[in-house]
This record gives structure tokens, sequence and C-alpha cells, in this order.
């Protein structure tokens, strides 16, 4: 079986716990604000954001999700500032709440977030794995790769948040206690993480949407606008929004997430440690 060691762990959550996001929150009640407003209002707080001393290197993005990307001097924090996007902070809570469901789940997703980004499949912008898409595959193959599951389907605390206002009523939720699923997988994290290649170096060879929101996978048709068309090469449904996660990966690059993901799953059966994977 195959082993995390824990202080190998324990420098990677060291690595990744160096950045935040935030959100400017104009209506709670709304998803986004129109494209025009948070270019307006992204502009300005970039505008007074270059004249604090604390901030450096600050950069305006015009994404789906328009943001400010800027480097905060005093905690030594990468940050990142997106205009009324309830969502993400809805789907933040969310992911919490997943998070302590049970103590594997945290270390894995941690585990293959490292791995991906060894592998250099970790990045939207590269046309491979966004981190949102990575922790999502984690979500669906805990959901169904499993037996018995770690995870229920996310329909109906999806559908609880969708009507939270996020200013006055989510404080009031408590994240261990928001997913009443009562687990009964007693695998150890080693076999989680070996059967989590095997799932996805099989399911990425298959033409199918893969749904977190039911934990349910669909026989594409190419007639869904934003979630099913002919231009997405992999389709993972946003709960919340119900668009593609994996819009922006691409078909070259996809090729090589493919191959990692096989080359990851045949070279797990071989060795002790985890560590082990990262090496040539």
């Amino acid at each position: 079986m195959v082993r995390i060691n824990k202080q190998w762990y324990q420098r990677r959550v060291r690595a990744m716990a160096s950045d935040a996001d935030m959100a400017l929150v104009f209506d709670p009640m709304l998803n986004t604000i129109s494209k025009k407003k948070a270019r307006n209002v992204i502009t300005r707080l970039a505008s007074c954001l270059r004249r604090q001393a604390f901030c450096s290197n600050v950069e305006m993005v015009f994404a789906k999700v328009p943001i400010i990307k800027f480097f905060d001097r005093i905690s030594e924090c990468d940050v990142d500032i997106n205009i009324n996007n309830t969502v993400g902070i809805k789907n933040s809570f969310l992911l919490k709440s997943i998070s302590l469901v049970d103590e594997r789940i945290a270390p894995l997703i941690i585990t293959i977030k490292a791995w991906a980004k060894a592998q250099d499949i970790n990045s939207a912008f590269q046309g491979t794995l966004s981190s949102y898409l990575l922790v999502s595959m984690v979500m669906y193959f805990l959901q169904t790769g499993l037996s018995p599951p770690l995870l229920p389907p996310l329909r109906q605390y999806v559908d609880t948040l969708q009507s939270v206002n996020v200013n006055t009523q989510l404080q009031s939720l408590q994240p261990a206690k928001f997913i009443k699923f009562q687990v009964r997988n007693k695998e150890q994290l080693g076999e989680v993480l070996v059967k989590f290649f095997q799932f996805w170096a099989r399911k990425l060879r298959q033409n199918k949407i893969f749904s977190v929101y039911t934990a349910q996978e669909q026989i594409r048709t190419y007639n869904k606008p934003f979630l099913d068309t002919s231009a997405y090469v992999l389709c993972v449904e946003e709960p919340f929004l119900k668009d593609n996660i994996a819009r922006a990966v691409r078909g070259e690059q996809f090729k090589t997430v493919k191959q990692k993901f096989q080359q990851a799953c045949d070279k797990i059966k071989d060795i002790a440690t985890f560590e082990e994977l990262f090496e040539e």
C-alpha cells in the first residue's frame, strides 16, 4: 500500500497556504454583476491599491470572473479580489464543509494538487487542470469511485446554499455540521489515492459529463450551451452555475493530462511512498 510521508505532506500544506481569495459584494443575492460594472469597480480599486505601500504587482484580469491580483507585503501573501462573485463564497463554504466530512479528504486533495503541479498539468491558463477542476475530480471520485462512497451527491447542499444571503445568513451555518453523511468507508488514505488514479485514468478516456451535483455521469450530446459543446474535450459540471469547470482544457494539453494520469496509474502499483511518483 502506498504511504504518504507526514513531513512531506506538511511541507506541501505550508507551500500551498500562500494565497487569499476575497470578494467585494454589492448585492448578496446576485451571483454576479454586469461585466461593465465589475470592470469599472476593478479599475477604480486597482488605482487605489497601487497607491498603498503594502501592495505590489497590482494586476487587473478581465476573465469570466474579473479579478484584481496583488501581493500583500505585510502577510507575504498573493491576493485575488473579485466583484460580487457570491457563488465563489458559497463554493468556498461548501468545499470547507466537504473537507470536514472525513479526515482523509483534505490530505487527499492537497496531495493530488501537489502531484498535478509537479507534472505541470495544474494551470487553466495553459489549457490543463485548474485547482477547482482537480478538487471537483476528487469529489466525483469520492462519490462514485469508492464503495461505500466517502461523499454524497451535493444536490441538497447546493440547493440550500443557492438561497442563502452571504452577508447575513452564511455566517450562521457551521461547516462541520452542514453535510450530514455517515461515512462507512474504512480504506486507508494510500488505498484511496491509488484508486483515484486508477479511476481517472479510465474515466478520462470516456466521453461523458461528470456531475458532483448528482454524483452521476451522462453521455455527451453536444447540445448544452456552456456545459456540453464540441469545443470542450472534457466536461465536469459546476454544481452552482451548471456550466463546464473544464472549459479551459484544450486538445493537445488534454492528451498530456491523460498520459500523466495513466503513467501515475501504472507507476503507483510498484512504489512504497507517494513521493516516488515525483521521481523520473
